[in-house]
């Protein structure tokens, strides 16, 4: 029998992690919307994973806001789209997308009544996700807080008897995104980022979709520089859309 070499070297076999794929939030192909003055944006084909955030590009009148409620299941694209989001094909499950997506910083549809307090804003909307059973007693500061500091991080927190017109921009656009979040939302779109007019500001309020699409939010915001995302720090690169000449998407840099 031949003596055994204990002082052969061996190789310690590889260990081989099988990632899951990221799922994909939004996928649309041909996606198109055309209104009684002609198109209104598309054809686009979109690839968006969960998770992540995306920066919509566009001047005014270009469909960024058209494009934005279609994904939240708010708008019906042109027959002949091919639009699936969070697993479900829209048009026909726009219902159930409607109630995964939240929105943000829409005029005429998340506008804030600048004479009313952040507490009175606040208590409305549980009371809107609240079943019609269920009184929503009066916000203190602890629920305010609550509420908010997911979306305002480190920044300083209105009080219960702040009045939104007292409000920043940057704390107004903030104060939107948190009560689209307090739906819970699995897909988050938000238009007209800057309204927050100082593009040093409104690092603010990306940094803080970034930090929200961390959480595992699909983020989808739209803002009117075409250079925007090239122009601002990121964490990580976001996707991008750009709406100009001709609707198009473009992957991240």
């Amino acid at each position: 029998m031949a003596p055994t070499d204990d002082t052969t070297p061996t190789t310690a076999p590889t260990l081989v992690v099988d990632r899951p794929p990221v799922p994909t939030a939004v996928r649309a192909r041909g996606l198109r919307l055309t209104g009684s003055r002609g198109p209104v944006y598309g054809p686009v084909d979109l690839d968006l994973p969960a998770g992540t955030l995306t920066v919509l590009q566009g001047p005014q009148g270009a469909g960024r806001s058209s494009l934005l409620l279609t994904l939240a299941g708010r708008m019906v694209p042109d027959s002949g789209s091919r639009l699936v989001v969070l697993g479900e094909p829209l048009p026909r499950r726009r219902t159930a997308v409607q109630r995964r997506a939240a929105v943000a910083g829409f005029a005429g549809i998340d506008d804030l009544d600048e004479a009313v307090t952040v507490a009175d804003l606040v208590r409305e909307r549980l009371a809107w996700l609240s079943p019609w059973y269920r009184r929503v007693p009066k916000v203190d500061q602890a629920t305010l807080d609550r509420v908010l500091a997911p979306v305002f991080g480190d920044r300083p927190l209105p009080r219960t008897s702040t009045l939104v017109w007292h409000l920043d921009e940057v704390d107004a656009m903030l104060l939107r995104l948190a009560l689209a979040m307090a739906q819970r939302p699995d897909l988050l779109v938000v238009d007209d980022v800057d309204q927050v007019h100082d593009s040093r500001r409104r690092q603010t309020v990306w940094t803080r979709l970034e930090v929200v699409a961390a959480t595992g939010t699909t983020v989808v915001a739209a803002v009117a520089s075409l250079d925007e995302a090239a122009r601002t720090p990121w964490t990580t690169s976001p996707q991008q859309i750009t709406l100009a000449t001709g609707p198009h998407a473009v992957p991240a840099a």
